[in-house]
């Protein structure tokens, strides 16, 4: 059911270009008959379908709620200060740590999210946290999570955290070590991401699936959103 509701939510989504398109193809050919309007509404079509299909596949990716919510905003909003009477606090990776340690940190799990790829579907299969450890000397953090899954985290940059979300605004590297529903073996699955020269090269010995990878240099490095 849920599959279908994706892919008619998708058609919808992705239909809106390809109609503004047609709407702005026409004002522009009233006003200009010949063949650079011509040519001008060519290209705008064909931009509406390719944005279009995009929209189509990150819905089926994704879901459709989940793909126009809150939680694709800005990275720039991460930015501002929290007020003292906000229940979302920015800390220091070495302060979220020795906050897990007195078991005082806000958020608990939720459904992973690393430079704006989805670890399984959005709000769904979420990750317990079991342990956070901060290495100063190697800029390292350990994520432990339940079940099975444990991420490391080189040079993490500021963090905010709420009982409903966990940010690390940024980082150098990100791996993901877990299990799949249909291993035997512990964290025998892998995804790396790795910042270099302004872009996310990812790396994965994941083979069920083909999927492309969501992973982008203007998202945040990680996110848990419960």
């Amino acid at each position: 059911m849920k599959k279908l509701i994706n892919i008619i939510a998708g058609l919808i989504a992705g239909v809106a270009p390809f109609v503004i398109a047609i709407i702005i193809g026409v004002l522009i050919y009233n006003e200009l008959q010949n063949l650079a309007g011509i040519i001008i509404c060519v290209i705008l079509g064909l931009l509406a379908v390719w944005i279009g299909i995009r929209i189509f596949q990150k819905v089926q990716r994704n879901g459709f709620f989940d793909s126009m919510t809150v939680v694709y905003t800005s990275p720039d909003l991460d930015n501002i200060e929290p007020t003292s009477d906000s229940e979302t606090k920015k800390r220091t990776p070495k302060e979220l740590a020795e906050l897990n340690h007195k078991n005082q940190h806000l958020c608990k799990g939720g459904t992973l999210r690393i430079f704006g790829d989805w670890h399984s579907e959005p709000n769904q299969n979420p990750l317990k946290i079991t342990s956070i450890d901060y290495d100063e000397l190697k800029k390292q953090m350990v994520i432990d999570f339940s079940p099975d899954a444990t991420i490391v985290i080189d040079e993490p940059g500021p963090v905010l955290e709420s009982p409903s979300i966990l940010k690390i605004l940024s980082a150098k590297r990100i791996k993901l070590e877990f299990r799949h529903n249909n291993s035997t073996s512990k964290k025998s699955y892998y995804k790396t991401y790795v910042l270099a020269k302004n872009k996310i090269k990812t790396e994965t010995n994941i083979d069920w699936t083909k999927q492309k990878s969501d992973a982008t240099i203007g998202q945040d490095a990680l996110i848990l959103f419960n």
